[in-house]
């Protein structure tokens, strides 16, 4: 599912997140391990070794979220670039090591081969908040968010010199591949001050 760009706004109908700066990616579990698959389709489980956990979770799981490396305590893109291209075993467990990844989750898609696309955001995060506490593994993280306001986590984030909010409608369902309005994307700089907040 992906986001339509928008500008800071506050709603009591929508979740904001922290826009974070990786790597999106989906993680399907099942009876032969997990796969991690990029946003463009490519399967690339093998160059992060460090997430082999995924495979404890129940069979049937899938799910949606960013996987981040820090630099200096911040979300560092080029950090995991690099590692993509990288098919040398011994290489991957070096890079592995010396600068784990983080995958952090913030959509439930299906939960023990059972599509749960058609419940509300609230619904697919409940179930997976539940998912991560209950396995409670280091490299895996759940995506917090506040609701209602936007603006404020806005400035916050700009402040801290991280790259932006996402926001989702509360009710809205998981549209694979659709950019829709339920989901806006509002990235920091990029939010000119003339232009009109969207009226929720």
């Amino acid at each position: 599912m992906l986001a339509r760009r928008s500008v800071p706004f506050d709603s009591d109908r929508h979740l904001f997140e922290l826009k974070w700066d990786g790597i999106r990616a989906l993680a399907f579990v099942g009876h032969e391990g997990y796969r991690l698959v990029s946003r463009w389709g490519h399967e690339i489980t093998a160059q992060f070794p460090e997430l082999a956990c995924l495979s404890g979770l129940p069979h049937g799981t899938l799910l949606d979220g960013e996987l981040i490396a820090l630099k200096d305590a911040q979300p560092h893109l080029g950090s995991l670039q690099s590692r993509l291209h990288v098919g040398d075993p011994i290489k991957v467990t070096h890079r592995a090591r010396a600068a784990p990844v983080t995958y952090v989750v913030f959509d439930l898609l299906y939960d023990c081969f059972t599509s749960v696309m058609s419940e509300s955001l609230t619904v697919r995060r409940d179930r997976l908040a539940a998912v991560v506490k209950q396995y409670d593994y280091p490299r895996l993280v759940f995506s917090e968010g506040i609701v209602g306001s936007g603006i404020a986590l806005f400035e916050e984030v700009g402040r801290l010199s991280l790259e932006g909010v996402v926001a989702k409608e509360l009710a809205s369902r998981y549209r694979p591949g659709r950019r829709g309005g339920a989901w806006l994307k509002i990235k920091c700089g990029q939010c000119p001050a003339n232009r009109p907040r969207p009226e929720y």
